[in-house]
């Protein structure tokens, strides 16, 4: 019997063949911003942005009704990508394609994940504050 995790293993039922199983390591998510992304600048002129994305999901319980759920994805999107995000307030609707990234402490119990961020589409712009042209006052018309 193969120990679980070992690397090139089959699974059980798949003695003698079967098709391989082939992995993927994709993500595509809608959802909007919890907050303003955090701007970090790296290795001199390298952009990294840090958000959340809130993302519903809605389904029907045993008795018809409507529930939804919440989860908050933490993202992080790296040079021309997070110039996208960059002036993007709370609840700015966006989509996100990328992948999963983990790693965990060195003790290998505290593990922790992120989206790695390969594609960015705004679907609603929510300006952040200081960036809302709506808020500044426009100079009044001589009468």
């Amino acid at each position: 019997m193969e120990k679980e995790g070992q690397t090139g293993g089959t699974l059980p039922g798949m003695e003698g063949g079967g098709a391989p199983i082939g992995e993927e390591n994709s993500v595509r998510l809608i959802g909007r911003l919890t907050r303003k992304p955090l701007m970090v600048e790296v290795t001199g002129t390298h952009k990294k942005a840090i958000f959340t994305l809130a993302v519903t999901r809605s389904y029907r319980d045993g008795e018809n009704r409507s529930i939804k759920q919440k989860a908050f994805v933490p993202v992080v999107a790296w040079r021309a990508l997070a110039a996208q995000v960059e002036r993007l307030g709370k609840d700015s609707a966006m989509l996100v394609e990328g992948h999963l990234r983990t790693w965990s402490d060195p003790k290998g119990k505290n593990f922790r994940w992120e989206v790695a961020a390969e594609v960015l589409e705004v679907l609603e712009r929510r300006e952040s504050p200081s960036d809302d042209r709506s808020q500044r006052q426009e100079p009044a018309a001589n009468a």
